[in-house]
């Protein structure tokens, strides 16, 4: 089959691999029919490649029909059109139980002291081979795929593979009080679909910020106000002036790691990207190299006594807090990888509704074939071509 293969950093190919197969009995065979380039794989491509080998298979937001499953998967059979979960979760450990299926305890990456293994995610979330194939093994198949119906486009149901689900935690973390304002740093596809589920939610106020003129006004389309992050400007001083000099009662921070505005991280991080893995994971262990600005600006900009929620994801181990700053305004973070199957039956109501409220269907600004996934993941990272979501197809 075909397959985005890593072979080193800014280096993916589509190659020929050897058709997955069943190992356990609680696997399923997926034949992908959609798969989309999620930021996080751009921290892959560039940033966390220390974690990665050669010939690991990327991509973690798949659906597909079944081909085949194991002799202990009975809620799903073959012909059955699923989305499948990034995170790999059991269904019945005591994380799983507690709906925190990004720590589920039958497939922690115990070795790497990290919580659930994710499809496609390096080894620091058990190197299981990708979705951005022509087909897929599915692990703890009894469990995490979501079956849904035939007769929509696939993109009305792709994104529930990681990108709502995140949105919506982030929401959810968020607390946002009523007739409170949330603020909502990076609109990236996370930041985007967190812009769209606060109003379904019934956030009053929503406001989002970045940098580039297209994702603010996609935002702005749905309902957000909008704040633009120039090199020149300071959106934290807009953000204050907006809510009264309080600052914003909940923010989400949806950049992560590669935030903008950072020269002396991103330099960091480039040298350790082209450091031998090694030395470059000990950077990252003691020294620490994510982009902290957008995090910090959301310190900043939350209220005193506010919610700040950490969807974007990090991977410096040493990178430095603001703690007395977090202590003295006493902020409420919650944070973490999202809990898919927690949050499916609060979402999957609006998915299925005809009148398609979230927008999923227009959401992807790029559909190309999987053979043309190296230059997809330049455009997306460069961001170029209006690119906010590119969806793949085998």
């Amino acid at each position: 089959m075909k397959a985005v293969v890593w072979h080193g950093t800014e280096d993916v190919r589509v190659d020929n691999v050897p058709d997955p197969t069943i190992q356990e009995p609680t696997d399923a065979i997926v034949r992908i029919t959609s798969t989309a380039i999620c930021g996080s794989d751009l921290h892959l491509y560039r940033v966390l490649t220390m974690y990665m080998e050669e010939g690991d298979i990327l991509g973690h937001e798949p659906m597909g029909i079944v081909e085949e499953v194991g002799s202990e998967v009975t809620h799903i059979k073959p012909g059955d059109r699923v989305v499948i979960p990034f995170n790999i979760a059991c269904g019945q450990c005591f994380m799983c139980e507690h709906d925190l299926q990004s720590q589920c305890e039958t497939t922690q990456v115990r070795d790497q002291n990290k919580g659930a293994a994710l499809f496609g995610f390096s080894k620091l979330y058990g190197q299981v081979p990708g979705g951005q194939a022509e087909f897929l093994r599915v692990p703890q198949a009894q469990y995490g795929p979501i079956k849904v119906p035939d007769g929509s486009p696939d993109e009305r149901f792709l994104f529930l593979s990681d990108v709502i689900p995140t949105a919506w935690q982030a929401v959810r973390y968020a607390d946002t009080p009523p007739g409170g304002t949330l603020a909502v740093y990076g609109l990236g596809p996370i930041g985007q679909f967190s812009v769209r589920v606060a109003k379904q939610l019934g956030v009053e106020r929503v406001i989002g910020v970045d940098l580039v003129p297209e994702r603010l006004e996609l935002a702005r389309r749905y309902g957000a106000e909008t704040v633009e992050w120039t090199n020149d400007g300071d959106p934290a001083l807009e953000i204050m002036d907006l809510t009264d000099g309080r600052g914003a009662d909940s923010v989400i921070d949806a950049v992560g790691t590669e935030a903008h505005g950072a020269p002396i991280q991103e330099l960091v991080q480039k040298m350790a990207s082209r450091t031998p893995s090694v030395i470059a994971t000990k950077l990252m262990e003691k020294v620490g190299s994510d982009r902290t600005s957008a995090l910090h600006m959301a310190i900043s900009t939350v209220r005193r006594g506010g919610t700040l929620s950490l969807i974007g994801v990090y991977g410096g181990s040493a990178t430095p807090m603001p703690m007395m700053e977090l202590f003295d305004k006493q902020v409420q973070v919650r944070m973490g990888q999202a809990n898919v199957k927690a949050w499916i039956d609060e979402i999957m109501p609006l998915v299925t509704d005809d009148a398609d409220p979230l927008g999923t269907e227009d959401f992807a600004t790029h559909k190309l074939p999987l053979d043309e996934a190296p230059g997809a993941y330049e455009m997306f990272q460069k961001k170029e071509d209006g690119a906010i979501k590119v969806v793949l197809t085998p």
